[in-house]
This record gives structure tokens, C-alpha cells and sequence, in this order.
């Protein structure tokens, strides 16, 4: 195991250059002031091996010739103690360089906050910070901060309606997975015509998922076949293999639910390439949304969708997930209207309107302010 102390300025130049020197997976193992500067100790490149007494043989030990008790911790003491910095490090660095930016006030420190308030987690919002400049015009690095972000997030562009082929729409409960995909095979049939298209539903949970969808293609004048298993589904690819577009409307379930994941595996059992698209629902909290990718896993995944635009308060959580987890963006939905309410995603928009939200919620904060009645303490 290395071991480094770094004295510098403040944490946050102390943190950079464990970064820069030992690496991402370095462990903070003390911090304290010196003078007017802060000291790290840090820590890197352990055999795990060496902290396992299990796989390490055990060292021997005499015992002391008085009766005092050694107070040198041990290999177990150290591993755990390391385990919980290690689980804990993301959080505290953050919390402590926000402590730092709190007591000096300064362009940066605001800059910190108006991030945090747009939705980004406090991780994403310090790794902006630190690559823009200490001094200047907030508005200035406010508008190079959302430059920044935009060029984290992919966007697919109008590839699916353009090319097609065969699309499966996952994700959980109510999310908007079957209007998504009236939606598109809306837009597909205007601009390829209906003989081009074919859905296709495993959904025989919910009630009136599949009379849904039978009306959407009745209404569009293209073929829907109900498919509730894997050879039911491959025999419906079949009958539909001549199709430019095949979209498959699944089962919406519980994040947590283990059929989720089945579902998912059933998709890739029969034997076409099937695109899978997550539908994320922007009025959603971030700890579902990250829930949900991990169930499907990021690289199995085509991209994400995103639907209830019109009715959040907020993107700034759900462009963090996408941006943490390299997962391009195809379509936006802001409305219940079909075909009109998607739009290839851009990045433009996104930006624009997670903005826009916070200024909103801002105002409707200070609006509340200004109305709260003031109380006296004093007695009559």
C-alpha cells in the first residue's frame, strides 16, 4: 500500500492533486489543519489479499512481557475502517468542499449552488466547478457551466423514425411506454406509410394495456400482436419480419420487481436484434431512475426516452443519471397528444428547460416568502 501526505491551500487543491498523483481509486485516510493550509493523507495500490485474514496467513504474536494491551490496530481493524472511507468518500469530499466554498464566499461557491438547485448531484455539480474559473461575471460562468454540461449528454437524433427497426420500450410502471409508442408508430406510418409498421405487446398484466394498444393500431391501420412468452414472441417477429419498424410494448412493473428483469432477458432469447430503449419518466425521483438502469445494466441498453416533460419541476436529476452513465437520449415527450407531443431529443431544449424550471421554482420560493405573514414574540 501507498501512502502520501499532501499539504496545500485548501482541500479541494489538496483533493486535485491526490487525483492528478495517485488516482481515482485513492482512499482520504486523515484530514486536518496545519496553519493556515489543510494536510491530506491518502492512500492507494493495497493488496486486498495482504487485508484478508482468511487468505493471508496469520502473523505471529508474542505475548507482551507486561500486562498493557498493544493499542496498534490490526489488518481486520484496517480493512474495515478503509472499506467505510472508501463507501463514504464521494459524499464527504463533497460535503467538505461545500463547507470550504461556504465560508469563502466567492463566484465559485455560487456557482456550486445554482447547480445543486438545477438538480445535479453534488459530485457533478463540484466536477463543473472545478474547471471553471474562481473570478468573474456569474451569468457569464453560469452560461459556460450549462456549455459544459450540454457536451456530456449524447443525443441519438431522429435515427429510429429514419431508419427503424426493431424497438422494445422497457421500463416501469406508468411511466408512458405504450402512448410512446402510439406516438411513434404514428409519425412512422406518416412518413413511411402503415404497411411498414407492426406492434407488437407482452404485456398481459395490466388491465387495458393490450385494448389500448389494439386501438392504436386500429386507428393507424397496422397489425398488433399479443405475445406472452418468448416463442410467442419470436413466432410474432416472424409474421412481422417484412416490417421496416417492429416496436414491442412491454409489461410495466416495480423497479424492484425481479419479473422486470426476466422480461428483459426474454427480449434477448429470440434470436433478433432488438433495440431496447428505457423509458424514463422525468417527474420521477433520481433514486428510482438509477435503480431502474442498474436493473437493465447501461451497455445492454440502446438509449433512454423521456417522457412527462410538461409535468416536472425539475430535469436537473435525470440529466445527471444520463450524463454519469453515458446513455443517449432518443426521443422527449411533453404532452399526451399523439403524434404531436415528441421530438428527437437535442440537448438545446433539455438544457434550456432544466434551467428554466429552476428559475421557476426560485420565484415561486421567493413568492411564498413574500407572502408569509410576520409573527411577534411579545407578549401583551
Amino acid at each position: 500500500m501507498k501512502i502520501k501526505r499532501f499539504v496545500d491551500k485548501d482541500s479541494r487543491s489538496a483533493m486535485a492533486r491526490i487525483r492528478a498523483e495517485m488516482g481515482a481509486d485513492a482512499v482520504i485516510l486523515s484530514s486536518k489543519n496545519v496553519g493556515d493550509q489543510i494536510e491530506l493523507v491518502a492512500a492507494v495500490d493495497f493488496d486486498e489479499r495482504d487485508l484478508n485474514p482468511q487468505e493471508s496467513p496469520k502473523p505471529r504474536f508474542t505475548e507482551p512481557e507486561t500486562g498493557s494491551v498493544p493499542d496498534t490496530p490490526t489488518l481486520g481493524d484496517l480493512q474495515r475502517e478503509l472499506g467505510n472511507l472508501r463507501g463514504l468518500l464521494e459524499g464527504e469530499l463533497a460535503q467538505l468542499a461545500w463547507r470550504e466554498m461556504a465560508e469563502k464566499p466567492s463566484v465559485k461557491a455560487a456557482l456550486f449552488s445554482r447547480l445543486t438547485k438545477l438538480g445535479l448531484s453534488r459530485w457533478l455539480s463540484g466536477a463543473v466547478v472545478d474547471r471553471l474559473p474562481a473570478k468573474g461575471d456569474l451569468e457569464d460562468i453560469w452560461k459556460k457551466s450549462l456549455t459544459m454540461l450540454s457536451r456530456k449528454i449524447r443525443v441519438t437524433g431522429d435515427s429510429l423514425l429514419n431508419d427503424g427497426g426493431v424497438v422494445a420500450l422497457v421500463g416501469s410502471t406508468g411511466v408512458g411506454k405504450t402512448t410512446t409508442i402510439a406516438k411513434l408508430a404514428a409519425r412512422f406510418v406518416m412518413r413511411h406509410g402503415a404497411k411498414q409498421v407492426g406492434l407488437i405487446t407482452t404485456d398481459c398484466y395490466r388491465i387495458g394495456g393490450q385494448e389500448q394498444l389494439e386501438t392504436f393500431a386500429g386507428y393507424l391501420g397496422i397489425p398488433m400482436i399479443v405475445a406472452t412468452d418468448g416463442f410467442q414472441l419470436k413466432a410474432a417477429l416472424d409474421q412481422l419480419s417484412s416490417r421496416k419498424l417492429v416496436l414491442i410494448d412491454t409489461a410495466g412493473m416495480s423497479q424492484r420487481d425481479i419479473r422486470l428483469y426476466e422480461q428483459f432477458n426474454t427480449l434477448k432469447s429470440v434470436g433478433y436484434d432488438i433495440d431496447a430503449y428505457l423509458v424514463l419518466s422525468a417527474t420521477a425521483q433520481s433514486g428510482s431512475l438509477k435503480e431502474l438502469i442498474q436493473v437493465f445494466g447501461r451497455q445492454a441498453l440502446a438509449g433512454a426516452m423521456v417522457t412527462k416533460v410538461d409535468e416536472s419541476s425539475s430535469l436537473g436529476g435525470l440529466l445527471d443519471l444520463v450524463i454519469k452513465n453515458n446513455l443517449p437520449l432518443a426521443y422527449v415527450s411533453a404532452g399526451q397528444k399523439v403524434p404531436e407531443d415528441i421530438a428527437p431529443a437535442r440537448v438545446e431544449y433539455l438544457m434550456g428547460k432544466a434551467a428554466d424550471l429552476m428559475e421557476a421554482e426560485e420565484r415561486s420560493i421567493d413568492r411564498k416568502l413574500d407572502k408569509t405573514p410576520m409573527t411577534s414574540s411579545v407578549a401583551v
